[in-house]
């Protein structure tokens, strides 16, 4: 009996490592003046043309067209994603999780589309939904599943279409409405399109992978951001942006310093967060202490690209060439509800 507890303690501290990333961007561009421009902000409601590139730092975002789906987007970003991994056998992949806003039906799940489409077998395949929390939520599944035995690698994936919602808000401001109408829609149309994907599996070493995740939920906010769309296809909801991102941000410094006394880590070498314009992009980074350059900045060029934010961050970051074994990344991600949360990954 003693030997099998020396062993069990011998036995190695399984954490799960990112293998690959891969992301997809549609090819129309959009900026935020000619969205403002068209729905006419200035003479209808007094907002400046320049209101959102100027104050919230979004100059522009991708679009997808009417006919893309989100597993459009996902599939492309989850080919990209396994070229990077050209040493492994998608064979051995046995979990897929879709962890977009929107799916493209409410069946079956989007992640056998996507699993039929990339010619994978996995035995887990299925969608995870929290706003844009949704791809922490998918990875820190798939670690579970890792480091408990069932599976040893996952595709974590997502394709965002939020303009299509954005869109339609837009049409709506267009047409007129109330300014206390108008307040609580303007921050939809900070929304980006994309495709993210991420695959993980056990690392070799208990030092590097992912340390630690944590996130708490505040459901007493879920009333602040939702929306659903409508017979007449049209989108109806409420975003009062102030708040929500207020309450994240008040959330997220909780959870950081309690993950960051978990880690016993000081500052990150890293940042990658969920980013809705400047004002929470310097919060965020203040909240850490890293230097701008630390912090993959997505938001001007893609806009809230919401679930997708992480795995683009990460490849953004990867692709620099500036990281070194023993780096430490922080995650710090939000979504209504209201749930925050954040991880560390050494390299």
């Amino acid at each position: 009996y003693k030997l099998l507890q020396q062993v069990h303690q011998l036995k190695p501290i399984i954490k799960t490592k990112v293998l690959g990333v891969g992301s997809y961007l549609p090819e129309q561009r959009v900026t935020s003046d000619d969205i403002m421009q068209d729905i006419g902000s200035e003479k209808k409601y007094g907002i400046a043309h320049d209101w959102m590139s100027s104050g919230m730092g979004i100059v522009e975002r991708r679009m997808v067209a009417d006919d893309q789906h989100p597993s459009d987007l996902a599939i492309e970003a989850a080919k990209d994603a396994l070229s990077a991994c050209p040493d492994l056998d998608p064979g051995l992949i046995d979990a897929v999780i879709f962890c977009g806003i929107e799916r493209d039906m409410p069946e079956p799940a989007t992640a056998h589309i996507i699993q039929r489409s990339l010619g994978l077998n996995a035995s887990y395949a299925f969608d995870v939904a929290n706003a844009c929390f949704g791809f922490f939520q998918g990875i820190k599944l798939a670690s579970s599943l890792i480091e408990s035995g069932a599976i040893k690698y996952g595709l974590i994936v997502t394709g965002e279409v939020s303009t299509k919602g954005a869109r339609s808000i837009a049409r709506q401001l267009k047409r007129g409405m109330s300014i206390n109408e108008a307040k609580h829609l303007w921050g939809a149309l900070s929304a980006g399109d994309a495709g993210g994907a991420m695959i993980v599996g056990p690392g070799q070493e208990s030092h590097s992978g992912f340390m630690k995740f944590h996130q708490m939920s505040k459901s007493q906010y879920s009333g602040l951001c939702h929306y659903h769309w409508q017979a007449n296809g049209e989108v109806k909801g409420h975003m009062d942006m102030g708040r929500i991102v207020g309450r994240a941000l008040k959330l997220n410094t909780q959870v950081y310093q309690e993950t960051f006394d978990q880690l016993g880590w000081n500052t990150p070498d890293w940042l990658i967060a969920h980013q809705t314009g400047r004002k929470m992009f310097e919060h965020m980074r203040d909240i850490h202490g890293v230097k701008n350059r630390k912090f993959m900045k997505t938001y001007p060029k893609l806009g809230n690209i919401t679930t997708a934010t992480l795995p683009l961050s990460f490849k953004k970051l990867t692709a620099s060439g500036s990281l070194k074994p023993g780096d430490k990344i922080a995650g710090m991600f939000a979504g209504s509800g209201l749930v925050g949360g954040q991880f560390g990954y050494v390299v």
